[in-house]
């Protein structure tokens, strides 16, 4: 099958960049005010082949050319470092042309490590088109994250963090999604227990507003430890207890359950081989306004064999338990049938990928993943697997 147009000339833009031997390394494609103002460009292109477009039982495959340019600014200069990106993802499809799209996305980022108080302030604003398991079909948003982090070490071995967070995201199709805006703020207590580990007491605040009427409310309150954890395992451990509410014409009864976050890794005394895992439990809310329990434990593994090439490798295991939606319990029968307080999936999704890297000129990448779905609705008991190659180079 013939590339599209598009994938041809990103694909040839690329290798030109690769071929031509410029001397700019990491030094930025442009260099102002004796180094601190750096200017980076990156492109990369890929192909892929999807089973399952929309991810349900409808099983619809496709091939996708993918090609993506961007640029990316740093400043290090003074207190505060700034990190500026622009890009556009563009995808054509082989058959289904109607989901062909071009996607913009802008992010800036001031940060500031040195004097007693430090954080970080970050904004972005992203198109993003994707296939969405949580509903069974594809959807095209924007996404507006806005985040504000705060560190400060009061006295002794105590530091207190705190974090601001907004996120809208606005949906194209409002007639089927329900577009979502997420007020957030937490509080950290953190102590440094030993040399090896830190204990921290946590509280965080979620308001999320689905519609005109329909918002979700919960209350988080957790302990962790971070560091080491026992003898070999050393990552984070945070335990808390959730406590939800709902407002609605149809409001949901108030949720009461644990949360837990626990990134971990596990060296084997070895650099070539590392092993990390992760398990999590909490709310998530989807795009047609459902509210979501959700748990994933995760297992990730990076080998390097020799130089210049990588093999990475994932499991993925995940429980959703639907609660219902916030504005209303039910939903109007489908297909698709999406919703409803009854619905319950389960899924395993494994991944793997060969990478190689000449240099930050040229990298390249061969991969595949397989994900399977078991729903208790038939619409969104499906498999999806895909395989995917891609090129980049960095300036």
């Amino acid at each position: 099958m013939m590339a599209q147009p598009a994938f041809r000339q990103c694909f040839s833009y690329v290798l030109a960049l690769c071929i031509v031997g410029v001397p700019v390394s990491m030094r930025g494609l442009v260099t102002l005010n004796d180094g601190h103002d750096r200017i980076y460009v990156n492109g990369n292109v890929s192909m892929s082949r999807d089973s399952n477009i929309f991810t349900n039982s409808d099983n619809i495959g496709d091939y996708v050319y993918t090609s993506a340019l961007s640029a990316e600014y740093t400043r290090r200069a003074g207190w505060i470092s700034v990190n500026g990106r622009a890009s556009v993802t563009s995808s054509r499809f082989a058959s289904l042309k109607g989901q062909d799209f071009n996607n913009p996305s802008l992010g800036l980022e001031f940060n500031k490590q040195s004097g007693r108080t430090t954080g970080t302030l970050t904004l972005s604003a992203t198109r993003e088109s994707r296939a969405d398991a949580a509903v069974n079909t594809r959807s095209t948003s924007w996404n507006v994250p806005v985040g504000l982090n705060l560190k400060y070490p009061i006295s002794g071995t105590y530091t207190l963090v705190t974090g601001f967070d907004y996120m809208s995201r606005k949906y194209l199709d409002e007639e089927a999604f329900k577009s979502l805006r997420t007020y957030s703020a937490s509080i950290d207590l953190i102590h440094v227990w030993t040399n090896e580990r830190d204990i921290s007491a946590a509280y965080r605040y979620r308001h999320s507003q689905t519609g005109v009427v329909s918002s979700n409310t919960d209350h988080m309150f957790s302990l962790g430890l971070t560091g080491k954890l026992i003898r070999g395992i050393n990552g984070s451990l945070k335990l808390g207890y959730q406590h939800s509410t709902s407002e609605g014409p149809a409001r949901l009864p108030p949720f009461n359950g644990w949360t837990i976050s626990s990134p971990v890794t596990f060296p084997f005394g070895s650099k070539k081989l590392n092993l990390s895992g992760s398990f999590a439990k909490d709310l998530t809310i989807t795009a047609t306004g459902a509210i979501v329990d959700t748990t994933t434990v995760t297992f990730d593994t990076k080998y390097v064999p020799i130089a210049r090439w990588t093999i990475l490798a994932a499991l993925v295991f995940g429980d959703s338990r639907y609660l219902g939606e916030s504005g209303r319990v039910v939903l109007a029968p489908g297909p698709p049938e999406i919703l409803g307080a009854r619905r319950h999936d389960d899924y395993i999704t494994a991944s793997t990928s060969l990478n190689y890297s000449l240099s930050e000129k040229l990298k390249a990448s061969l991969a595949y993943s397989w994900f399977k779905n078991w729903s208790t609705i038939s619409y969104g008991d499906f498999v999806r697997a895909s395989w995917t190659m891609t090129a980049s180079t960095r300036w």
